[in-house]
This record gives structure tokens, sequence and C-alpha cells, in this order.
């Protein structure tokens, strides 16, 4: 895109930036989505996927900077693989009390797109419940070479929870299978789509144990599960996470909380690796007249390149100048676990045996205020200064068509500038509008192969008229560069805008319809390096509530 359309966005995001605040930092770690059954809730479909940082797609941000171990759903990571399709949630006054959340979505879309999700609960029981979830995307043929492109993914899982009046005790095992191929070649080449075929399988169990009485000044929890990850070649990947916790009340100003993280990782590549993770996070919260403050500490570490244990001091003030006006400050620092499935998020066209390692956030600086203008109408502006050693950065290998990644020699210094504006009109829209600026200061790299310089994220459902949900998602992306280390060119990837429209109709009690337009510009933008995305895509179908 030419420099006056970068300018533009730049005057744009300098105009909503309020003095300089905080970015929350990403974190890499996913965890278990857990289903629960609410009978009084109107079946919703789920969120959009789509996403401009990893390889498979927005979550709504926060402005606060820890990195945190949660799954944020507003993310900006945009898919040129998968055109991840949602019907919009809608939640409509009228309640079916004689309905379950069970349901069953069929669609399909261009690109020879079948699409299939469903989910069965259990009805409501004292003490119990289970639920059984299935979801299917595929596209036989993506956007260069056919099926040498096609790319699905199958996802099931069975889940189960018990309640007692003492304790929470939940689990479930889940199953996932993503096909993609190495499509990223020369044209003069000529290749069966069997030959650049890679397919990561998953499998997983977790357990969790948490208090049911939240009546108590005190509270727990114990969660475990067991990961297993492997490709179609020689990757494979055991990992065990571990997380207990809990808080202490001891007035209503004053809690004690504390968290333990720990993971044990047996890597098989063309060699084995196995890793440990400890982390220890005591926390002291204290609270009186609109004043927050929170301090403590992470300590933490590996068997790898930060071997033995380090200390963060992690501070954050919070003061509320009124009822809708809160400013905030603090330090952080912490060390996240970067595994092999992590990594595939990030790219899934990586090379085997590739270089892997935890980040290490050295120390980050952050502030930020949160303004609400008026009700339902929020202004957040911040940003944060990061020291990190071991960021990863994608560049193509050897073979152009696979992905090696790069680590600095020394520390990389990350400054993000953020503006975000959120809308609510309860039942009539919501819309959520953020801008992110993102500069690196590197100690050995040329660039920041792959990083953006540039983001934006524009979300809004609009309810028009009863049983209609319309929503509109546009993402912007700028500053990508590359590296083709095999022929040692460096590219100035094109901006990426992607536009997407959906729309929900409710037939009735039982049946609706969805429809979903992806990259309306119908650009072939390319996320990394000789892997363009696909064009506009459709998906329809009819979604059915039993």
């Amino acid at each position: 895109m030419n420099k006056l359309i970068k300018a533009t966005w730049v005057a744009g995001f300098l105009c909503l930036a309020l003095p300089a605040v905080a970015q929350q930092g990403q974190g890499s770690q996913l965890e278990e989505a857990e289903i629960v059954i609410r009978k009084d809730r109107r079946i919703t479909l789920p969120p959009a996927t789509r996403n401009f940082e990893k390889i498979p797609q927005l979550p709504v941000s926060e402005t606060d900077t820890k990195q945190e171990y949660t799954f944020k759903r507003f993310s900006y990571r945009l898919s040129p693989l998968e055109p991840t399709f949602r019907t919009v949630n809608f939640q409509g006054n009228e309640r079916i009390s004689e309905l379950t959340s069970n349901f069953l979505k069929l669609g399909y879309g261009n690109y020879q797109t079948p699409y299939l999700e469903g989910y069965l609960g259990s009805k409501r029981q004292e003490s119990y419940l289970f639920n059984l979830y299935v979801r299917h995307l595929s596209s036989k043929n993506g956007p260069v070479f056919d099926e040498n492109s096609g790319e699905g993914r199958t996802e099931a899982a069975i889940g189960a929870k018990y309640f007692s009046n003492v304790n929470k005790v939940s689990g479930s095992m889940n199953y996932s299978n993503h096909k993609v191929h190495f499509y990223g070649y020369n044209p003069v080449l000529n290749y069966e789509a069997g030959q650049i075929e890679q397919k990561f399988t998953r499998f997983s169990t977790n357990v969790l144990i948490e208090n049911a009485n939240k009546e108590q000044n005190f509270d727990y929890h114990f969660k475990t599960d067991w990961i297993f990850f492997k490709d179609n070649f020689d990757a494979r990947e055991n990992k065990f996470n571990f997380d207990v916790g809990g808080f202490y009340i001891i007035n209503d100003d004053l809690r004690l909380s504390a968290d333990l993280l720990a993971t044990l990782s047996k890597r098989q590549d063309l060699q084995e690796d196995n890793r440990s993770y400890l982390n220890f996070r005591p926390r002291v919260n204290y609270q009186t007249n609109g004043f927050t403050f929170k301090a403590g500490f992470n300590l933490a570490g590996d068997n790898g390149y930060n071997k033995g244990l380090h200390f963060y001091p992690t501070i954050k003030a919070d003061y509320a100048l009124s009822s809708g006006f809160r400013i905030y400050a603090g330090i952080d620092g912490d060390i996240e676990f970067n595994s092999v499935e992590s990594s595939v998020n990030e790219n899934p066209f990586l090379m085997a045996n590739f270089d892997l390692r935890n980040t290490e956030k050295k120390s980050e600086y952050f502030g930020g205020l949160d303004f609400e203008l008026f009700e339902g109408f929020t202004l957040s502006s911040g940003f944060s200064y990061a020291s990190l050693n071991n960021l990863q950065f994608f560049t193509n290998g050897s073979d152009s068509t696979r992905f090696e990644i790069l680590y600095e020699d020394g520390t990389t210094r990350r400054l993000n500038v953020f503006s975000a504006i959120n809308f609510e009109n309860t039942g009539k829209v919501r819309s959520s509008l953020r801008f992110d600026y993102f500069n690196y200061a590197l100690a050995s790299l040329e660039e920041a192969w792959h990083k953006p310089n540039f983001k934006t994220a524009f979300n809004t459902t609009i309810f028009p008229i009863k049983k209609l949900t319309v929503t509109t998602d546009l993402y912007y992306l700028a500053g990508l560069m590359a590296l083709n280390r095999e022929t040692a060119q460096t590219f100035e990837l094109d901006d990426i805008i992607d536009l997407n429209l959906g729309g929900r109709y409710e037939i009735n009690e039982r049946f609706g319809v969805f429809l979903q337009i992806n990259n309306l510009f119908g650009k072939e933008y390319e996320r990394y390096l000789n892997y363009p995305s696909r064009g506009i895509q459709f998906l329809g179908g009819l979604s059915v509530a039993f």
C-alpha cells in the first residue's frame, strides 16, 4: 500500500491515542476451552477466529499489560489458510425454557468448503452435567495449485462437570486434526498434493478442581492437563501442565494470592529434548478509596536458555480519578513457555527440528488510562516498553517453502502504543476499534521479520430488526518485512486489508440461516512470504436447535 494510505492510518491512530499507555502482553500458551451449559441462554454461534498473527485467527483486547496465561478471543491473526467463518452472537429478549443448548449447523462455501458444527449437552442436573462438541471445516482447494493448497480442520471434545457443596470437578478429552500443504513453491515445479502435505494431530485431557463455596474468604484451584501433539513427519511433543493457586481475603481492602505453574515436556524430532518450566507468582492486592495497588514477583525459570530460577518484580498501581476515569502504571517481568504446538499455531509451515526457546520478558514498563465518556462508550489508550530475550522471528529457510525461527543474539526492545474505542447499546449495537503501533529496537537482526508495525481491528455487531444480526469485521496489518534465506533476498510485503461481513436470521425458535463473506476485497495477501491467502470466500448454511 502506498505511503499516503499508511500516513492516513498513522494520523488516525495518533488522533485517537490519548497520552501513551499500555498494551497487554500476549500469552502464547493455549488453554483448553470448556463448554458450559446454560439452559436459560439462547444458542449463540462461535466468535470469529480470523486473525493476523497466527496462521490458523482476534480476542477483545484489554488494557492491562500483564502477560497472563489466558486465552483471549480478540485477536489480530488473519489466516491465509482457513476461511474461519462465524455466525454472529445473538441473544434476544425471549427465552426458550424448553430448549437446551444443543445445536447442529451445516453449511457449504466456495473452494469446495463443507462446514459442520454440533453440540450435545445433558439436561440440567443438580450435581453433574456432560457435553459433546464436534466441528469440521475444510477447503479442498486453496488460493493456488487447487488441491495442493487445500486445508482443513476437525475438532471433537467430550466434557463433564460434577458439583458438590465443597468442590467443583470438571474434565474433558479433546481431539483435533489440522491439515495444510507447503504450497509456497515455484510454479515451475510439479508436486502431487500428498508430497507436500503436513498434518498436525492433537490429543489432550484435563482435570480441574476448584472451590465451590464462593462465600468463603479464601479460594483455591488445581488444574492439570496432558497434551500429545505430532505432525506426519518426525515431530512429537508430550506435555504435562500443572496449575495450583488460590487467594485469601484478609479484609475488605487486603487480599493475598499465589499461583504455581509448571510444565514438563518431551520433544522428539531429529533429536530428543526434555524440557521443564516453573513459575511461582505470589501477589498482595490492596485497594481503598479508588486506589488499587498490586505487588509481587514472578520466580520463573527452565532448563533451557533460561537455566535456573530468575526473579522478576511485578507492580501495578491503579487509580480511579472519577467513576468513569481510570489511570494505571506498572512494571512486570516473566518467562513465557514456547512449545512445538504454540510455534506451529503461529506458523504451520515450519521446517523440521526448528530452534525452540522460551521467551524471557526481562522487564516491561506500562501505563495507560480508560475513560468512560458516557454509558456504553469507553476510550482507552496506553503504551508498553518491553525488553525481551529469545523473541521468535520467522524467516524462509534454505528451503523457501519452509520457515525457521530466528532469535537475536542480544535483547530485543519493543515499544507498543495503542488506542481503543468500545461502544455498546444493549440490544442494538456492539462495536470496538483498536489501533496498535509497534517499534522494535533490534540487537542483531536486520529487521523484525514478519512482525507488523501497524495493526488495526474494527468489529461491529448490529441488531437492525428482531431475529436478524449483522456483523462487520475489518482487519489491517502493515510493515511486514520478509527474508528468504535461500536467495538472501528481503521483501516488503503488501499491507493487508481484510473486510468480512456476516449475518444470521432466526426463522423460528429452532431454525436459523447464516451467511458469512470473508475477504470482500478479494486480495490474495501474504501474511507469510510465498503463501498467498484465499480471495473472496462465501459460506452459508442452516442451524437447528433442539
